[in-house]
């Protein structure tokens, strides 16, 4: 650190600039060199937390510092514009535009690159649902659902407008030059192990979770309250919006995930739930789920999952060779794996249905060339390996689960 500084001050000088001693600070994460850092014989002022570019960056390495003083700015900024809240001759919509303008743009600034948490999301939505409020004039004991108060203000969730956000930025990242030190920031992987313990959510790995379907999907659901509720509209229509409006968003990307028991029982349970309150069965009544599937024409949610993924697969390997998405599907990585029980991944879910199938990768490419053959392959492949868990079932002596009443 001291010899980057000292390059740092030496390049600076040869073009005429020089580092202002008073205004820099150092800023040391988990390293176990405490040695002060120099700048011509003067020592710089260490510290735990600093602001830059308008964004605090603390020791810890998380974003929970930030947030905190972005919504105290963008509160300040709320009050400072009472007179517009509280004023009868500016429509909704236009005070809608300015909170977007000049409060939400204050609180979401440099948010495509936080790393959220459920606790950060919760704030931030929280912040926003409170000045919507007070923008319509809503105050207790009047209540409205947070869904209906986005619909009439034209807001998407935080979580939602804080992905957008990033992925607009990481598109923005990608687009520049190999040199650029933003690009190979955001490309970079870390070598090494980590410690003990479960991992802390980053930027790189928070956006492939089932959890976050699932709560997206609860909204799309929520949102439409009055058809589930509607008795004008037939079991079959309702069942239609379900699969185009809520399962499509539950689902969407569900070809390349890595399921476990738990994801889809989790998936399965959801599913379940928004069906039973479309045929309006409530406690005390009771359906089965395979009665439940048989009345709205569902699949269960693995056999639709692998059906997508075998779709997927198939869209994949009729690609060109040179695609970076086939490489990466077919790729056998080499070497030897540390001892224990391996992970599941999804080239194990793969290579079990293809050994249910006794195929092989060279033979799958082969029928994937033709379209009509592998539809038909994915049809069998669905029924075979159905036929293979039923069988197991028997000769475990294992109940069947989708009789099961709840």
């Amino acid at each position: 650190m001291q010899m980057k500084t000292a390059s740092v001050a030496a390049v600076s000088a040869s073009v005429g600039l020089s580092i202002h001693k008073g205004k820099t600070k150092v800023l040391k994460f988990k390293t176990e060199n405490n040695n002060p850092i120099t700048l011509d014989g003067e020592t710089l002022e260490d510290v735990e937390s600093f602001t830059y570019l308008g964004s605090i960056i603390d020791e810890q390495g998380g974003s929970d510092a930030d947030v905190k003083a972005r919504i105290g700015k963008a509160r300040t900024a709320f009050l400072q514009l009472k007179n517009i809240w509280n004023s009868k001759q500016l429509s909704t919509n236009i005070k809608v535009r300015i909170f977007n303008i000049n409060v939400k743009a204050v609180l979401l600034y440099g948010a495509e690159t936080w790393r959220t948490t459920t606790t950060t999301i919760k704030k931030v939505q929280v912040f926003i649902n409170s000045c919507l409020r007070k923008i319509l004039n809503i105050r207790w004991p009047d209540t409205i659902s947070n869904s209906l108060l986005w619909e009439r203000t034209n807001q998407l969730p935080a979580e939602e407008e804080i992905r957008k956000r990033r992925w607009k930025w990481i598109g923005h990242t990608l687009r520049k030059s190999s040199n650029c030190i933003t690009r190979q920031a955001l490309t970079w992987n870390p070598e090494g192990k980590r410690k003990r313990g479960r991992p802390k959510n980053t930027l790189r790995g928070s956006d492939a979770d089932v959890k976050a379907r699932i709560g997206k999907a609860r909204t799309a659901f929520l949102q439409l309250k009055n058809i589930w509720n509607s008795k004008q509209l037939s079991t079959n229509i309702k069942v239609r919006i379900f699969n185009i409006n809520v399962k499509a968003v539950l689902l969407y990307g569900a070809e390349t995930w890595r399921t476990t028991t738990t994801t889809i029982k989790k998936v399965q349970v959801f599913i379940n739930s928004c069906l039973r309150k479309i045929l309006n069965i409530r406690w005390p009544d009771t359906i089965s789920n395979s009665l439940l599937w048989e009345r709205t024409n569902q699949l269960p949610a693995e056999e639709e999952i692998r059906k997508r993924r075998w779709k997927w697969i198939g869209h994949t390997l009729r690609k060109s060779s040179n695609c970076i998405t086939r490489q990466a599907l077919t790729w056998n990585p080499e070497g030897k794996r540390k001892r224990g029980r391996p992970k599941n991944t999804l080239r194990r879910i793969i290579e079990a249905d293809m050994k249910t199938m006794n195929y092989n990768w060279t033979e799958l490419e082969r029928i994937a060339q033709d379209r009509v053959g592998w539809r038909m392959l994915k049809s069998a492949n669905s029924d075979n390996i159905n036929c293979v868990l039923l069988s197991e079932t028997k000769t475990l002596g294992v109940p069947n689960l989708s009789n099961r009443v709840v």
